[in-house]
């Protein structure tokens, strides 16, 4: 019975689903948008990985063969799994940095996958039959080493782009791609499953995998699909990413949420500059706008975000969010010591601060100050 609910989801069900979705996700229409050429790229990769995986499941079908007890079948999941791996990554690092996916770096590591696996599996052709399972073993680690690599190369470029967000949005708010590392790290689930699969070869363990990995895929491309809207709201941020700027002066400095420059001089211009800054705060009490972002800010004083991001991290030692979330944490103990709880909810006090809602207030504040609002409350009366 197993046998025959893997068969019938391996043969039709499946490969029909991958190549609905794979069609779809290379060929549906996407607004001819600078700000979507990310989502566009990474899209028309992400349908190609769902091609080739479709069409792995129909060389399956045809070739007739029972996958349980086969090391060749484990070789091929393992091959599927390291195509996978590959094409995930880079198309979901393409969202996060356009200029990460050259022609140049795909061209390279689609060339060290192709010769990897043609490599191992020339190599367990012309092996013993009695020593084809150390090229498996060998093969397998070559899998884990090559899925570690992209957990740390998705790592670097994941912490870069929240660096470019914090330095210019003030708030955690829907602006975020916060969908794109749990799509990666599913995806490296799924991953770590396809590799026990490929050890324990079982009816049962064919079923529940293909299970796992239908569902996921599903899922993964329906929200994909459904991603074009975030991209035209974070295009200038992500240009930082993109662009060259020859003026040092003008690059924002990578800094992280509570780490201070001690190292970095402020120069004459930077501490002119942070005094406007300081004086939209205090008089016009900017951070209370909702959704601010940098360009806002830059806009009054006159100059580029990058500039206006450059003094803040050179004077403060802080990004963008951090620096607007000290005022508004500020201003949200001051109100809670006249008692603006007493009278009004944490939801009121967020909006009455410039938080996007109580949970960024909540995070904010005891970050900044230790404990939450309602025990800064109580501290405050004892």
């Amino acid at each position: 019975m197993l046998i025959f609910l893997y068969n019938l989801l391996t043969a039709y069900i499946i490969p029909g689903m991958m190549l609905a979705f794979g069609i779809c996700l290379f060929f549906l229409t996407i607004p001819d948008k600078e700000e979507l050429k990310n989502y566009a790229f990474a899209r028309k990769v992400m349908g190609v990985t769902f091609l080739v995986y479709c069409a792995a499941l129909i060389c399956e079908t045809f070739s007739q063969q029972s996958l349980v007890g086969d090391l060749l079948n484990s070789m091929i999941v393992i091959a599927i799994g390291i195509t996978q791996a590959f094409l995930f990554t880079y198309s979901l690092i393409a969202l996060l940095d356009i200029s990460f996916f050259t022609k140049r770096a795909a061209f390279n590591e689609t060339l060290v996958v192709a010769v990897s696996i043609a490599a191992a599996f020339v190599l367990f052709a012309v092996c013993p039959q009695d020593s084809r399972q150390y090229v498996f073993y060998a093969f397998s680690l070559f899998y884990m080493l090559l899925m570690a690599r992209y957990v740390a190369l998705f790592n670097h470029y994941y912490k870069h782009y929240r660096q470019l967000m914090d330095n210019y949005f003030s708030d955690s708010e829907r602006k975020r791609l916060h969908w794109v590392p749990v799509a990666f790290y599913s995806a490296f689930g799924v991953g770590i499953i396809a590799l026990l699969f490929a050890w324990m070869i079982t009816p049962l363990t064919q079923l529940l995998f293909m299970l796992t990995a239908v569902v996921y895929y599903s899922v993964f491309a329906v929200r994909f699909m459904n991603y074009v809207y975030i991209f035209p709201k974070i295009k200038e941020p992500l240009e930082d990413s993109a662009c060259e700027v020859t003026d040092t002066e003008e690059m924002p400095v990578d800094v992280s949420a509570d780490n201070a420059s001690a190292d970095i001089t402020a120069t004459e211009d930077d501490q002119s500059l942070m005094e406007q800054i300081e004086r939209l705060m205090q008089e016009k009490a900017l951070y209370k706008t909702p959704d601010l972002s940098i360009a806002n800010v830059a806009t009054l004083c006159g100059k580029s975000h990058r500039v206006v991001s450059t003094a803040i991290n050179h004077c403060r030692g802080i990004n963008f969010k951090t620096y607007i979330n000290e005022y508004r944490v500020a201003e949200a103990a001051r109100l809670i010591e006249k008692g603006w709880l007493k009278q009004h909810t944490l939801d009121a006090l967020a909006s009455e601060t410039g938080f996007a809602g109580r949970v960024n207030l909540y995070r904010a504040f005891k970050r900044k100050t230790g404990v939450s609002p309602t025990d800064w409350e109580t501290k405050v009366k004892q």
